[in-house]
């Protein structure tokens, strides 16, 4: 009864895809028919060997058993992946030290058994202008709920939180002190101080001098002795169990059924249909424009959304580990499942050792020295052991050696070439790689103009996995992707509201969505309101990307002014944000009428010397003080009147 009517209203869901005002009720029509169809999926389409690849059930308020816990739970909520590598750490050296602990992923908490926990450490990540991760929003949203009862719902339990985050963004490590200020007001005790990491800076090394005084404070909480660090090769937390070849799964996914939305855990195959090459007159650098075909899945999404990607190692990269690692062609067939000690699969599902270096373990990036510390325990060689235990102190100097060499060498293969005597379980190599993370890029189309398709723009990056990966690949091959939404949108109710758009160099992509939806918008009769797009790249015939179609947004009237800065064209550099300056006038009477402002780009330079020329604008044209200017654009960002898609490429 219940799949009758999910069916029915996903029916309905895909007529009204061709209007504009039930482009809003298909989000909320898509949320309840995935919702309701996850579960029926999970419970007869993919059976036990997938159950991995499922979220769990989400937690009730009622706990699974009462009583305290007597082991030290270690939470963690990651978005590319080194939250989970920093939790799995302190798990193990927790055991080490004869401290009894549990690696929960946030997703999978059961938020009820908060308040019975005896000691939790939250290791959190934050996305973004200060927002929870995907795996942390249900979590955090649960915490920070009004109901929960001040000073008292969780004044048994001790805790300690370290937060992920990178100073380039104007909230740093927001989650983190979230989290941490809200478990102090729900009366629980902090035993140490809230740790914080930088990305963009060296955040192994604040990471290791946190966890260095948190174990003492731990001990003293526990009331024990901690046992003192031995140099013996660390014992495996997973364990590998063997099956038949036909017990593999079919695919690295479990195939998402046609009426269900993509998710991480469950993607959609797409094909791509085009791949071309934006750049001209140039060797040195590429960008290309990417458009898959999503014509027969239920993929909805609107430009400023994010396009997730899950890449892949290439072959070749697969060889080389395999030989590394001592393997034959006949141990990478071997099909396999990984447990941790709660018995849960590690991976998905049931798949062969070369599936797992292809499509789960990251085998291309730069090492973590966690990882590193660990491995080197199993070098037979003393002298290497040594070299490599040095090189990773945190001392001045062995920093510096270790960054240098990590340079050269550039990832775990690298290192293992290089200190040969290292020998290596399969399982724990397994364990200790981190997992390929998906890859996000802003989305460059529209569903209002490209129905059936969706486009991104990809800076190729040297060594880089995903876009490597896509690079190389040939139209016609399907990749997995999901879409992540955001608020990075146009305003749906307020199309006549004049809009500012900022985005040198890739941060354009959203912005050339944003022209498609406005085209869109143009063809059916709606009178839109003011458009100024900023854009900036080195030269006029080498990097300006989509210029034909701003040209023809600018001739339609899409696009009502097109403000380009080239950069090494003259003698002194010209960038966007000096573009900007040169339209006070017109940007101020925008700003002023209730206009919206987009930003899109890196967040290390370039918008920071944006938003440095918008607040001497507003100081001069309203006018205000410095203070009060960068307070008047705060207030837009509240009120979603100035909305941000930037990156840091650290």
């Amino acid at each position: 009864m219940w799949l009758i009517v999910a069916l029915l209203l996903a029916f309905l869901l895909l007529l009204l895809w061709a209007s504009e005002l039930p482009t809003l009720l298909s989000l909320l029509g898509t949320l309840f028919i995935s919702a309701f169809l996850a579960r029926f999926a999970g419970m007869f389409l993919f059976g036990r060997s997938t159950q991995a690849a499922m979220p769990a059930t989400r937690a009730t308020t009622q706990p699974k058993a009462s009583g305290e816990k007597k082991e030290v739970s270690v939470i963690f909520g990651s978005q590319t992946g080194t939250a989970e590598m920093f939790a799995k750490t302190l798990v193990r050296e927790g055991t080490r030290l004869g401290v009894s602990t549990k690696l929960i992923d946030v997703e999978n908490y059961e938020r009820g058994d908060l308040e019975y926990e005896r000691l939790v450490i939250i290791v959190c990540a934050t996305y973004g202008e200060g927002e929870p991760t995907d795996s942390m929003k249900e979590f955090h949203d649960w915490l920070m709920d009004d109901t929960r009862i001040p000073d008292e719902e969780l004044r048994n339990v001790k805790y300690a939180v370290f937060g992920l985050g990178d100073r380039q963004y104007r909230y740093f490590c927001e989650e983190g002190i979230a989290v941490d200020r809200r478990m102090a007001e729900l009366g629980a005790q902090r035993i140490y101080g809230l740790g914080c990491g930088d990305a963009g800076q060296n955040i192994e090394e604040e990471f290791d001098e946190w966890r260095r005084d948190l174990w003492p404070a731990v001990g003293c909480m526990l009331g024990i002795q901690l046992r003192q660090f031995t140099e013996e090769p660390v014992e495996p937390e997973c364990r590998m169990k063997m099956w038949d070849a036909s017990e593999e799964a079919p695919l690295p996914f479990p195939k998402l059924a046609s009426v269900l939305e993509p998710t991480q855990r469950l993607p959609a195959w797409v094909p791509m249909v085009t791949n071309v090459e934006l750049l001209r007159n140039t060797t040195e650098r590429s960008t290309r424009h990417i458009e898959l075909d999503i014509e027969g899945t239920i993929i909805s999404y609107q430009s400023g959304d994010h396009l997730g990607i899950l890449p892949h190692n290439t072959d070749a990269m697969v060889d080389a580990y395999l030989q590394i690692l001592g393997l034959s062609g006949e141990d990478a067939s071997q099909v396999f499942s990984l447990q941790d000690k709660t018995g849960k699969n590690v991976f998905p599902a049931r798949v062969t050792v070369r599936t797992a270096l292809k499509w789960y373990i990251d085998l291309a990036g730069h090492p973590k020295k966690s990882t590193l510390r660990a491995f080197a325990h199993f070098a037979k060689d003393p002298a290497e052991k040594e070299a490599l235990l040095k090189l990773l102190l945190l001392e001045p100097q062995s920093m510096k050696e270790f960054a240098k060499l990590s340079a050269k060498l550039w990832n775990i293969h690298g290192f293992l070439r290089k200190y040969r005597s290292i020998s290596l379980p399969l399982e724990f190599f397994l364990e200790m790689m981190p997992r390929i993370a998906p890859r996000y890029f802003s989305i460059s189309s529209d569903l209002l103009s490209h129905p059936h398709s969706v486009s991104i723009t990809a800076a190729i990056i040297q060594g880089g996995l995903c876009t490597g990966m896509l690079r190389e690949m040939p139209c016609g091959e399907k990749i997995p992707v999901f879409v992540r939404k955001s608020k990075f949108h146009l305003p749906l109710r307020a199309k006549e509201r004049p809009i500012v758009m900022i985005g040198p160099g890739t941060g354009v992509a959203p912005l050339i969505g944003f022209l498609h939806r406005r085209n869109a918008w143009k063809k059916r009769g709606n009178e839109l309101g003011k458009a100024m797009l900023f854009f900036g790249c080195r030269r006029k015939d080498e990097d300006h990307i989509y210029s034909d179609f701003m040209r023809e947004c600018l001739t339609n009237g899409t696009l009502s002014v097109l403000d380009v800065a080239y950069s090494r064209e003259q003698e002194a550099k010209v960038y966007v944000q000096h573009r900007v300056r040169t339209r006070e006038d017109e940007i101020w009477e925008i700003l002023r009428d209730g206009g919206n402002l987009y930003l899109c780009g890196d967040a290390k330079y370039m918008a920071k010397d944006v938003e440095e020329a918008l607040v001497e604008i507003v100081q001069k044209k309203a006018p205000m003080s410095e203070e009060e200017a960068k307070a008047y654009f705060v207030k837009l960002h509240e009120n979603d009147h100035y909305l941000k898609d930037v990156w840091s490429s650290s």
